[in-house]
């Protein structure tokens, strides 16, 4: 007998900071139950250059799947950069108004309704942060404030459903809305015990004692030890209607933008040949060459010159700040030239761009990159 796979989907990774559309280096895997999923149904696991595909053993027609696999069901993949520090340099993990922090999972998943079989145009899977993995039991210590006297605990699945939150001292499941106090400190000790249900994604909610409005909430992802801790998540779900799981190979795609910074620049009269009082200096960019995604970008000057305010090692500094924010891209901006006057003299034809492995800070509530530049 042939043993026969056939394409159940692909997904393509996709960073527009690169040159060539492709996300580099990436790690990923099967959760741990998604692996089992896999195994159990006769499906494989592949990473391409572009991504990862996905097979199932089929019959002799190369369409009826040989152990189908029952639906509704989700697959879940970890994935994590090799380099995290130089991945978070270059990529905006914001989503929207909320900013990406430490103890934040970046979480990607299909919309079953959206799906795409045609892999010049694959399906963009929507981009949310969740607050964190957590293990099917976990104890929570929290306080409010202002500190009430109960709180009622409310847990949902990813589909919205009640579920109980773990069990009373006899084994049995404790009711929606099951209420605690808060010990003689004001502190709220929760110990969530979800083992035996599926892994995934679960809303904890603690309400007030009317049970009218959330005192407090969070989205886990829920799933059993791991092998590698991993920095996000991907979900393909597939739902018994319509069908999708077994029919015409479908295509996906998770896309990380580029991050964008305002640029400064700290230029110090490192051999104090330059006199910073007489002579002006200035950044002016003279275009771009090939196709990049940068535009035209034009310095101010921030203070006097040189600064009243900064020296670096107690040098004199003069300092410039983009007045539009920069993204970052693989190929380096070019033309950004340090000129003096009187004499138009050109000190720098090519300015340095920010580096990679250098965190970029936060200013004014903007994100700021600095590159430290010596004359």
């Amino acid at each position: 007998m042939s043993i026969i796979y056939t394409r159940l989907g692909e997904v393509a990774l996709r960073h527009d900071f690169y040159r060539d559309g492709l996300a580099k280096d990436m790690i990923l895997m099967p959760s741990p139950e998604t692996a089992q999923l896999m195994k159990n149904g006769k499906i494989l696991f592949r990473k391409t250059p572009g991504g990862i595909v996905l097979l199932y053993r089929a019959e002799e027609d190369e369409v009826t799947p040989l152990i189908p696999v029952t639906l509704p069901q989700s697959f879940f993949f970890f994935f994590k950069p090799e380099n995290a520090a130089a991945f978070l340099q270059v990529t905006d993990l914001d989503n929207g108004s909320e900013e990406f922090q430490a103890g934040k999972l970046p979480f990607f998943r299909n919309t079953p309704a959206n799906a795409s079989t045609a892999s010049e145009n694959p399906e963009e899977l929507s981009y949310q942060l969740l607050d964190g993995f957590r293990p099917k039991a976990f104890s929570l210590q929290l306080t409010l404030d202002p500190t009430p006297a109960s709180v009622r605990i409310k847990v949902r699945n990813a589909a919205g459903e009640i579920v109980s939150a773990g069990k009373d001292s006899s084994g049995h499941p404790l009711p929606d809305g099951y209420e605690i106090m808060p010990d003689e400190n004001g502190l709220f000790r929760i110990l969530f015990d979800l083992k035996g249900r599926k892994e995934g994604v679960y809303t904890f909610t603690l309400r007030n004692s009317g049970d009218t409005d959330d005192l407090w909430s969070k989205k886990y992802w829920l799933g059993g030890s791991l092998s590698l801790q991993p920095f996000g998540l991907i979900e393909l779900r597939f739902q018994a209607t319509p069908n999708h799981l077994y029919g015409a190979t479908e295509f996906y795609q998770v896309s990380f933008s580029r991050k964008e910074s305002r640029w400064t620049y700290y230029v110090v009269n490192c051999n104090k040949k330059v006199d910073l009082v007489t002579t002006q200096l200035r950044i002016q960019d003279l275009g771009n060459v090939g196709s990049v995604p940068y535009g035209s970008y034009t310095f101010d000057q921030i203070g006097t010159s040189p600064s009243a305010e900064v020296k670096i090692n107690n040098l004199d500094t003069v300092v410039f700040r983009s007045q539009n924010k920069i993204p970052y891209f693989e190929i380096p901006k070019l033309n950004f030239q340090l000129r003096r006057t009187p004499g138009n003299q050109i000190l720098i034809p090519n300015l340095p761009n920010p580096s990679r492995s250098a965190p970029t800070k936060q200013s004014g509530g903007e994100a700021n990159s600095e590159i430290y530049v010596f004359i």
